[in-house]
């Protein structure tokens, strides 16, 4: 009996550590499931790990002793060879010709006039000061010793030269232009500025910015493919000139085109390409097709263009090598024709100011950007080469289309975490505001689109009174147009 009652109580015990263990296996998942989105909860998204990177980098730079800074200041550009001592020649002095030493009168035992030979004298360059400044602000720096000061840009001013560069992201090319003295010349208390005012633009833009998200940072000149929280590869890019500047916008790419077409935009045709038709009868793009009033103009040197309004008249490059659009289009749906491409002139992208379009952005790499959207279509790199191959306009609308976000931001954290500071490119930088009723961090872009609507005629001078078209310059009505705009 006794016996009975401990094999009872045995079982027992053995059933409830069962049931604990398996209690414990069951509840996990239900207890690690909260801890887990606590973690992810605490981790900063990407944007807002951004803004306290450049946070903590500007109280690092407000903390750090004061030193002193030489200012270079605007002037010339300066490189290898330039300043120091320098040889000047003083011409030689010819006499005068026999006939008129035969009339001048002489006094007895002058000697006849001999030519002077050249003369090579030693005198300081002009540019001598500008690249001592230069070295002295190196050494300040940090990145040349002080006993190798010199106003004479040798070796070890423009290794110097380099380093800094590199450190500051630009092109180490050697040479001290105007971005690279900006970068020189800017004081501790404006690093801290423009650290802290992309530090506030990142906390006030992050909850617009999906995790999925193509990022074109106008000062910075980049894009950056960001893909579920991480930034995936960033590219140089061209951005809108000062007086065609490329506006805030929220966007997405819906399709992408592979071998585009480029049909002028108005402000293009307008203020370049019209004065070039008037001026010379051409347009001076390759591989263009000039169309007015929706019909081909077979000879554009037989059309008085001072006669024709701008409204009439349009131009369409075809797809090829010489494009503007280069080989890819990215599409997207803002009324302003600005959109992403590719580039038929990629040495702008060795310069490290690169504000020179029409208002679109210039990718670096615009096919790496295209197989990466693409694939999302099933579209294979191979795929995409035997598309170019052809030459023909092929558009592949995307299966979920990528949201672009264009930002204002005077500084970012690169792929390798390093904080970089970027200058204003524009006098007047654009900005977000809120819209009415809300409030909070979601943002509208405010952006000033370039007149799309039918500009006034120019005034005809009167040496140029408009003449009949003939019917060889225009034929019957072409096939419709391509839409596409923009540069």
């Amino acid at each position: 009996m006794h016996d009975h009652r401990r094999l009872i109580s045995r079982r027992s015990a053995a059933l409830c550590m069962v049931g604990g263990l398996v209690g414990v296996i069951l509840s996990g998942p239900a207890l690690a499931s909260p801890q887990k989105e606590a973690a992810q909860a605490a981790k900063p998204t990407l944007v807002a790990g951004w803004a306290a990177a450049l946070e903590q980098r500007a109280q690092e730079i407000q903390n750090a002793p004061k030193v002193p800074a030489t200012r270079i200041g605007y002037g010339a550009v300066v490189k290898k060879g330039d300043g120091g001592m320098i040889e000047s020649i003083v011409p030689a002095v010819e006499p005068p010709p026999a006939d008129l030493q035969a009339q001048a009168p002489t006094l007895p035992g002058l000697a006849p006039i001999e030519p002077a030979p050249p003369v090579v004298i030693t005198v300081r360059s002009p540019l001598a000061d500008r690249v001592g400044r230069i070295s002295r602000r190196l050494v300040e720096l940090g990145y040349l010793p002080d006993d190798k000061w010199s106003d004479s840009f040798n070796d070890d001013v423009e290794t110097a030269v380099r380093a800094f560069q590199l450190a500051e992201g630009l092109q180490p090319d050697g040479k001290v232009g105007e971005v690279t003295r900006q970068a020189m010349d800017r004081t501790p208390a404006q690093t801290v500025a423009l650290l802290r005012r992309a530090a506030a633009a990142m906390r006030a833009q992050q909850a617009s910015i999906p995790e999925t998200t193509v990022l074109v940072n106008l000062p910075g000149q980049s894009v950056t493919f960001i893909e579920r929280g991480r930034p995936a590869f960033t590219m140089r890019a061209v951005v809108g000139r000062p007086s065609r500047k490329t506006p805030l916008l929220q966007d997405k790419i819906t399709s992408v085109t592979i071998n585009p077409t480029w049909t002028v935009p108005p402000t293009v045709l307008t203020e370049d390409k019209l004065p070039a038709l008037r001026k010379k009868g051409t347009t001076g793009i390759k591989n263009a097709v000039v169309y007015l009033d929706g019909a081909e103009v077979v000879s554009t040197q037989s059309v008085n263009w001072w006669g024709v309004d701008p409204g009439r008249i349009r131009i369409v490059q075809k797809p090829g090598d010489d494009n503007a659009l280069g080989r890819f289009r990215f599409n997207l749906t803002n009324g302003d024709g600005i959109f992403l491409h590719g580039t038929n002139d990629p040495r702008l992208f060795s310069r490290d100011l690169r504000a020179a379009s029409s208002g679109c952005v210039r990718l670096e790499d615009a096919r790496m950007m295209a197989e990466t959207l693409l694939g999302a279509a099933k579209i294979t790199p191979a795929s995409i080469g035997q598309q170019l191959d052809t030459g023909e306009t092929k558009t592949i609308r995307l299966p979920n289309a990528i949201p672009v976000r264009f930002v204002y931001w005077n500084a970012s954290v690169d792929t390798a975490g390093v904080v970089r500071v970027h200058p204003d490119i524009y006098e007047d930088p654009p900005t977000f505001s809120t819209p009415a009723g809300q409030s909070g961090s979601a943002t509208t872009p405010v952006s000033t689109p370039r007149p799309l609507t039918k500009p006034a005629p120019l005034p005809v001078p009167a040496a140029h009174a408009p003449t009949p078209l003939s019917s060889a310059s225009v034929p019957a009505p072409a096939k419709p147009l391509p839409t596409s705009t923009g540069m």
